[in-house]
This record gives structure tokens, C-alpha cells and sequence, in this order.
């Protein structure tokens, strides 16, 4: 028996009679109907499918028309030096409002807040060693911010638009470079400490004496020296935030590029236990890092970036949770075209006012660190994730030929949303600014 193309005859085959055709006309009747309703709910379902995809997509807020830049300065006194350090975030005249600050070669400033175009320079004092590292704490409990950098604090004046800070020297021991500085508490007395490493000086803290304001040697408690060994040479490691409670037993542990360090004894007593992050550069092993319960399941995750080399990752670190908890590490996508720069910058935090926990770095102005294929460019992984599927989506918000350099997040006009304030590095004689060093307040424009 063969079926022809034929309806009649195929029926007719099956059926060689009148009542035998009759049924078959039927039941390919009924079939036909079966089709047709299953291509309709087909078509349903493929129209729901990119309904919900069009409303998840129309739902995503962060892209570049969301933020707006501006110069915080666009040239600084004294010669132009590799190296602009010492940013910190604070209302330094306790006005009500963000302030922000950095340094040149010799000389630390800050930037009065006088409106998201208007920026007023004011020298806090001179730098007695090069040095990148800076933090902010009131060292004294005066109730006006300081800034600590590696070796020395700068005492707020009460009146930094026309006084300079009072210059302290905390450690005569630090000859180089200080690159991290965290703000911690370190030993469990609810008081906090300072945490700062230098490559060529080693990992220690600090605790503030009472009576601060004066040129002192403070109590030094060494961390670990590892950091200075040839085969292990650690440049940086836990800035910004990069210090916290790892395995759940109340007391802050350190993120290092390829490891954590559990802290024991009140911050006497640490131990060494590897992270699946981290790659050597030019300058050794470099991260930024950022502790935070990522995937809200308890306990502590990682975020964390590389820096002071080409080609730098973003990930984040799954915590395994428990006494002693282990990390899978979760590359981040990179969709946009090039090979990156210097991640030299991480925040963690609500880009987009939607509750969840967006990731923000750039690729480093630098000329010896550039990306390849690209300009330096300014990147937010907005969070997409349903549920504990973990998701993110990279969205470049800034691409103007400026890049940055530890950058730091705000709300600097008071509009409730985050704004981002950087500045260079290293001078890039192709840059937006035409090579000449600055200072970059990003508006956040989402209302």
C-alpha cells in the first residue's frame, strides 16, 4: 500500500469503502482542528516568551544616557608626575554634602562640593613620601573626618576651606609607597583599627592611641611579611573592601588576590587559605576586592577584580559557608568589543535604586596599562538574577577616552542615587582632557 499526495486516495487506501472514507474524512477532520489548536498555543506561548523577555528587558535601567559626566578639576598645580593618589570620599566641612580629595606628587587637596558643576580646591597639606593609599577616619573623635595615608594623618582643621590639616606622623618606619588602607576593626573591641600594606613594606595594623595628635610611632602589629617575598609579591589586595567576616565567627579576615587570611587571636594570629582568583602582572599579584553576602544565602562571598595589569577579570567568589569555607569562582561576561585594561577600581552597591547589588569598575587611565582594541572605558554588570540564579549583564556607561582610578561611589547631590567620583593615574596623552591630569565627578541620573 502506497500513499499518494492525494487526501481521497490516501483515505480511500485505508478505507476502500463509503462508510470507511466517511470515518476517515472524520478523524482527519479532528486532526486537523488538533493542529490548529496546537499551532495557536504555540504562537501563545512563543508571544508570553517574548512578552516576558521584552518586560525583563524594558525592567533593565542601567545604560550609558543614565549617567552624565563632569570635571571635578581638569589640571592640578605642580608638575605633572605618574601617580595620583589618596582618594577619599567625605564631607570634609560638614556642610551636608560629599567632598572628595586626591594628591599629586607632593601635595594632598581636597574638592569642596559647590554644586555637581562646581567644584572649589583647597590644599589639605604636603606629602612627605609618594604614596597611593588613603582612608578616612576621625582619628582624634572630634567628630570632623581625617585622612590617614601610609605613615602619616591629616588632622581636619574644623575650617578646611581656609586651614590646611594638621600633618601627624604615625610610623617613621614607612619609606614606600603605602597602596591599601582599610578602615577596620581589627582586634574585636569595637574600636576601629587601621589595616595597610605596602609591597615593599609588609601587611600590618594598627591601633590609635588616645592621644593621637602628635608625631608617634603607633602600636604596629605585623600581619603577615609574605607580601614582601620575590616569590609571592602581593601589590594590593583588600582595598576597598576587601576586610570582613569570612567563616562566621565575628571577627574581620583579610582578602589577598590568591587568598584569604582567617584571623585568630584577636588579630594576632593568622592563617593562610587559598582563593581561586588572582593572576601575576607586571607588578606581581594586584586585586581590588569586596566582601558581601552576593547570593543572600548567609554567608560572605567575594567580589573581586584585577589590577595594575592588561587583560584584567571580574568575578565572584561563591562561599561555600561553614568554619572554614572554600569559593567557586564565577567569571563575570564581557560583551563589549577589546581586551580590557587595569581594573584599578571595584564598588558593590544599588546602581539603579532596584534593590539588589550591581558591580561598577573601569579600565585604568594609564598608558603603560591601556586596553587593547578599546579606549578606557567605565562598566556596570547590572544585576539581572531571578531567584539564586546569579546573573549578571555588562552595560559600559562611559566611553570618552577617560578611564580611573579607584574610584568612589556617593550620593554627592543629595538626589538618592549613587554618583561616582574618580581620577587618573597615569597621564595619557590621548585622553579626552588632552593629557593633562583630572578629577571626574559621574552623575548618576536616574530619577
Amino acid at each position: 500500500m502506497k500513499c499518494t499526495n492525494s487526501k481521497l486516495k490516501c483515505e480511500s487506501a485505508f478505507f476502500p469503502n463509503k462508510s470507511g472514507n466517511l470515518i476517515a474524512r472524520h478523524l482527519f477532520s479532528r486532526i486537523k482542528a488538533l493542529n490548529n489548536k496546537l499551532i495557536l498555543i504555540l504562537i501563545s506561548l512563543s508571544f508570553l516568551s517574548t512578552s516576558c523577555m521584552q518586560d525583563k528587558h524594558a525592567k533593565s535601567k542601567i545604560n550609558a544616557s543614565m549617567f552624565q559626566h563632569h570635571y571635578i578639576t581638569q589640571d592640578l598645580p605642580g608638575e605633572a608626575w605618574s601617580g595620583y593618589g589618596c582618594p577619599t570620599l567625605a564631607d570634609f566641612d560638614n556642610d551636608g554634602d560629599l567632598d572628595y580629595s586626591f594628591s599629586e606628587k607632593k601635595n594632598l587637596y581636597w574638592f569642596e562640593n559647590t554644586g555637581i558643576t562646581g567644584w572649589e580646591m583647597h590644599d589639605v597639606g604636603a606629602l612627605s613620601i609618594t604614596t597611593l593609599g588613603a582612608n578616612v577616619m576621625d582619628v582624634n573623635k572630634d567628630g570632623w573626618p581625617d585622612i590617614v595615608i601610609g605613615g602619616y594623618w591629616f588632622s581636619n582643621s574644623k575650617e578646611p576651606s581656609t586651614e590646611k590639616f594638621t600633618k601627624y606622623q604615625y610610623d617613621d618606619r614607612i619609606k614606600s609607597e603605602i597602596h591599601d588602607i582599610v578602615i577596620k576593626d581589627i582586634d574585636g573591641d569595637g574600636i576601629n583599627d587601621i589595616l595597610v600594606l605596602g609591597d615593599k613594606e609588609g601587611l600590618f595594623w594598627y591601633k590609635v592611641p588616645e592621644n593621637a595628635c602628635r608625631n608617634n610611632n603607633w602600636e604596629r602589629t605585623i600581619i603577615t611579611l609574605d607580601v614582601l617575598k620575590e616569590n609571592e609579591h602581593i601589590h594590593a589586595g583588600f582595598f576597598p573592601n576587601g576586610v570582613g567576616d569570612l567563616d562566621g565567627d565575628g571577627d574581620n579576615d583579610i582578602v589577598l588576590p590568591d587568598r584569604w587570611l582567617e584571623n585568630n587571636s584577636n588579630g594576632l594570629e593568622w592563617k593562610k587559605h587559598q582563593l581561586p582568583f588572582g593572576k601575576r602582572g607586571r607588578y606581581g599579584l594586584s586585586s581590588r576586592s569586596w566582601i558581601i553576602d552576593l547570593d543572600k544565602d548567609g554567608d560572605q562571598d567575594i567580589v573581586m577584580t584585577d589590577c595594575d595589569q592588561q587583560a584584567s577579570r571580574i568575578a565572584w567568589l561563591e562561599s561555600s559557608g561553614g568554619a572554614t569555607p572554600t569559593f567557586i569562582t564565577h567569571f563575570l561576561p564581557m560583551s563589549a568589543l577589546g581586551i580590557r585594561g587595569s581594573f584599578h577600581t571595584l564598588f558593590v552597591g544599588d546602581m539603579d535604586n532596584d534593590g539588589d547589588k550591581d558591580i561598577l569598575t573601569c579600565d585604568q587611565e594609564d598608558d603603560s596599562l591601556l586596553p587593547e582594541g578599546a579606549n578606557p572605558r567605565w562598566y556596570i554588570w547590572e544585576n539581572v538574577s531571578e531567584g539564586t540564579h546569579i546573573r549578571f549583564v555588562e552595560k559600559v556607561i562611559l566611553d570618552m577616552k577617560l578611564g580611573g582610578h579607584d574610584a568612589l561611589v556617593g550620593d554627592a547631590d543629595g538626589d538618592g542615587d549613587l554618583d561616582i567620583f574618580s581620577k587618573v593615574w597615569h597621564l595619557w596623552t590621548e585622553s579626552a582632557n588632552n593629557g593633562v591630569e583630572h578629577g571626574d565627578y559621574i552623575e548618576n541620573l536616574l530619577k
